[in-house]
């Protein structure tokens, strides 16, 4: 029983550092959903990455040369974990209003998707996984790409 805790504990409070320096201690309410992408602190190391890779992109590192990558890493960590049924909550705009007048085009909209795959390929996250979050997140391309 001890050991249970402390290992409850220990996952509860891992600490992970952002990109600004800031550090995050989260666990998702139901770790086991999303133990595919290595739990909570998985999702936002991967999230971390991708919000470097997408900063970096030509294609697309202008749309978000002014966010705040750590704020961001984060929304996504959280939209995914409770997308995935990891039981987060998700506490920002909704797709529509998030990118609204931003001129998101197909392309702009697949060059993040891919941006996102090596992310998840360079966490060693499986195929299978990457499927299932993709399948949740690519009903989201309708309300975000400007028509």
């Amino acid at each position: 029983m001890k050991k249970t805790i402390l290992i409850a504990l220990t996952a509860a409070t891992f600490a992970l550092t952002g990109l600004n320096g800031a550090t995050f201690a989260k666990a998702a309410p139901n770790e086991a959903a999303i133990a595919g992408f290595g739990g909570y602190d998985g999702l936002m190391k991967i999230n971390l990455d991708l919000v470097a890779r997408v900063k970096a992109n030509p294609l697309i590192g202008s749309l978000f040369k002014d966010t705040d990558a750590t704020r961001l890493a984060t929304l996504l960590s959280d939209q995914f974990c409770e997308l995935l049924g990891g039981g987060c909550t998700y506490t920002g705009n909704d797709m529509k209003a998030a990118h609204q007048g931003m001129g998101i085009k197909t392309h702009h909209f697949n060059a993040l998707a891919e941006d996102l795959q090596r992310a998840m390929d360079a966490a060693g996250v499986s195929q299978s996984e990457q499927f299932r979050l993709i399948g949740k997140l690519a009903p989201m391309k309708r309300d975000i790409n400007d028509q």
